[in-house]
């Protein structure tokens, strides 16, 4: 997913009630009455015509149902699959009309905040998932959960998909969740309480070796930030190296991605956008970059924002990309919002590296392809990574 953040509301009006038409373009063109006569500019009244053309079988259909259907149904409920069915109709999942409840759960999503148990954690085997980090004062760390153990089954149930076990995971706060893990030979199962969980974006320490180990898990709103004082972090420390993970991370803000870029690469191009007339935009990096040698972790389920700064530090020659191909997610959605705190998300653009190379369905192929095996504890990718930079 990405998503570009915009200030101002966009209101998009979809007229549906015909029959009052000429009273609700009173709102929206310069009307004037006379009598019983109401005049409009010659302009206006051709607006008004096409309205009334494209709309008028769904203004019928909908009369048909309300009068004289079996079932009943709000009108709210109604307008909403109007205007979700209109999203469906480009066949693009990245766009979709949300109603408020809907926006304001996928931007907390987007801005690292969610109800559930407060685990971090990458597939392991078919149909397991291992946790990688237990966030702080959570209740997975109330239930004793830790870095490296195996979950199993959430609720009872397997799920071989990592989006659908998230789901499962995170639910409305207060709510009950039981997840199956094991810990070596033992298998437990804990019952939790889902509460309000606010993810830092941006983890590091240093490994063995004195290497450096920075993990991006999102790309929100202030990444870029933590980015920079963990970066800078480890140039005080004196690293040999840095590893920088993005293996997981599913994407976020478009900008905050290529601030990071800027803050790895010399003077050069990130990436280029291109529109539906053609039109590309260019975002290039200013000279000045860290001097410490790095390089990036990626998978099949890094992302959006992750490729293109991983599309980035490939083409520049910024550092080595260890892992296996990235998802192939190419396009940009932007967010516009009503005033009624609806939403929708439209893709806009498409992006592509900087030697024009396309990302969607594609993906970015890693310099140093390293497959994690099944059942090992041992994560091969970080083990390369290090060699890479020893």
């Amino acid at each position: 997913m990405i998503k570009i953040k915009k200030s101002r509301f966009v209101v998009i009006i979809v007229a549906v009630i015909i029959g009052t038409l000429l009273v609700a373009t009173a709102g929206f063109f310069a009307v004037a009455k006379i009598n019983d006569f109401t005049v409009v500019k010659a302009s206006s009244y051709e607006k008004m015509k096409t309205i009334s053309k494209d709309y008028s079988k769904l203004y019928a259909l909908q009369t048909e149902i309300n009068d004289n259907g079996l079932w009943k149904v709000s009108k709210t409920k109604q307008m909403n699959a109007i205007y979700k069915g209109l999203f469906n109709s480009l066949d693009d999942q990245y766009s979709t009309y949300m109603t408020k409840s809907e926006a304001k759960e996928w931007n907390s999503y987007v801005n690292g905040t969610f109800y559930g148990i407060g685990i971090s954690y990458e597939k392991y085997g078919k149909n397991k998932y291992i946790i990688r980090k237990v966030f702080s004062d959570s209740p997975a760390q109330s239930a004793g959960l830790k870095r490296g153990d195996i979950i199993l089954k959430v609720n009872g149930k397997v799920y071989t998909d990592v989006e659908k076990v998230k789901s499962a995971m995170r639910g409305k706060e207060g709510s009950r969740v039981k997840v199956t893990y094991s810990r070596k030979s033992a298998v437990k199962t804990v019952i939790m309480t889902r509460a309000e969980i606010t993810e830092d974006s941006v983890f590091s320490s240093v490994l063995k070796g004195n290497i450096g180990y920075i993990w991006i898990s999102s790309f929100s709103e202030n990444t870029a930030d933590e980015f920079k004082t963990e970066l800078k972090s480890m140039e005080n420390k004196n690293v040999k190296g840095l590893v920088i993970d993005i293996r997981q991370n599913g994407g976020g803000y478009t900008q905050q991605g290529i601030k990071i870029a800027d803050m790895l690469l010399p003077e050069c191009t990130i990436t280029y956008v291109k529109d539906r007339n053609g039109k590309k935009t260019y975002y290039n990096s200013k000279e000045s970059c860290t001097k410490l040698k790095y390089v990036l972790l990626v998978d099949k389920n890094t992302a959006s924002t992750s490729e293109i700064l991983a599309s980035a530090i490939k083409d520049n020659n910024g550092g080595k990309l260890v892992g296996t191909t990235t998802f192939g997610k190419g396009i940009i959605q932007e967010e516009y919002t009503f005033k009624d705190g609806s939403a929708f998300k439209l893709t806009i653009q498409q992006y592509f590296s900087p030697k024009g190379h396309k990302i969607h369905k594609i993906g970015v192929k890693p310099d140093y392809k390293v497959n994690l095996k099944s059942g090992s504890t041992t994560d091969y990718q970080l083990k390369k990574a290090m060699q890479l930079l020893k």
